[in-house]
């Protein structure tokens, strides 16, 4: 779904602009596949490329490629990370997943104790391993429960951020832990994944046993965080992402891109700089609950 709305986004402001073609692909979430569509994108002369790598590392050998042939590059939703190589893109385009880690981590505090007091158990439903956006949301959601010590993360599993996977490390999850109070929080890295484990959970009848907290902002996940079902969640509107088109429009035509002033449909885009050094284009987001879930602004996407 995250994708799906940003392609519709890239699309309408695609069509705003003179001759700008977009060419899609389908990466499969597989950094094999990814990299043989860069090649043929290569091939075909692209003007530039907006990259969603499915895993970091595996995607640097196609980075050389595209910068070799002289190719704008745009990462986009999950960063990656140079390891020393000889590697480089313009500009990310990306939420700020280490923020959506942080809050998280604060929701979980908040829901065992508060700062100072939290105490309780954790089990984490992370995403695709060595994904950038598991990296990073992961990195920042466990430093920041490191600060209280009465809160253990008692387990962890890759659940893809995918919906079925969700859904089967849940029933993992709670065969492992079959009474209540074996643990008191889990979180999952995405709504999809969060969503397939309220099958779970509902199925096994372990509703309430438990604090849920997820991160997207699906609206699916919304309305379950409005029915009690999802304690807590941290939202985003992935559409906003969708200038990277404009970005990689002005990168392709060999303009100079105005950071001080990137919006998207008339919202302001805050540009930053990562810790590497690059440009950051860095739509926020947002924590919800109870408190606040019934506001217009956080229906949900």
């Amino acid at each position: 779904p995250v994708y799906q709305l940003l392609m519709q986004g890239a699309n309408e402001v695609a069509e705003g602009l003179d001759n700008c073609e977009l060419i899609f692909a389908d990466g499969k979430n597989d950094a094999t596949t990814q990299a043989s569509q860069i090649d043929n994108f290569i091939a075909q002369d692209v003007d530039a490329i907006i990259l969603t790598a499915a895993v970091s590392d595996p995607m640097l050998p196609s980075v050389k490629k595209i910068n070799d042939a002289g190719i704008p590059l745009i990462v986009v939703d999950r960063r990656l990370q140079k390891q020393g190589q000889n590697v480089t893109w313009d500009c990310y385009v990306t939420w700020d997943m280490v923020l959506s880690g942080t809050q998280g981590a604060e929701q979980t505090i908040e829901a065992l104790g508060g700062p100072g007091n939290a105490k309780g158990k954790v089990v984490v439903v992370e995403g695709t391993a060595g994904a950038g956006s598991t990296i990073d949301r992961g990195g920042a959601y466990y430093s920041k429960l490191e600060e209280e010590k009465g809160i253990e993360v008692i387990y962890k599993v890759d659940g893809d951020f995918d919906r079925t996977k969700g859904m089967e490390v849940t029933e993992t999850i709670l065969q492992r832990y079959p009474n209540k109070g074996d643990f008191d929080v889990i979180y999952y890295m995405n709504d999809e994944m969060a969503l397939g484990g309220l099958q779970a959970i509902e199925a096994a009848g372990r509703q309430g046993e438990f604090t849920v907290i997820s991160v997207d902002g699906e609206k699916e996940a919304l309305d379950a965080v409005r029915d009690g079902k999802i304690n807590y969640e941290v939202m985003f509107k992935p559409d906003e992402q969708a200038v990277d088109v404009n970005i990689a429009y002005e990168l392709a035509k060999g303009e100079t891109v105005d950071y001080d002033n990137i919006e998207y449909k008339g919202t302001p885009i805050e540009v930053t700089e990562t810790d590497d050094g690059f440009t950051w284009v860095r739509p926020t987001c947002y924590k919800i609950d109870s408190s606040n879930c019934n506001e217009p602004e956080y229906a949900g996407w």
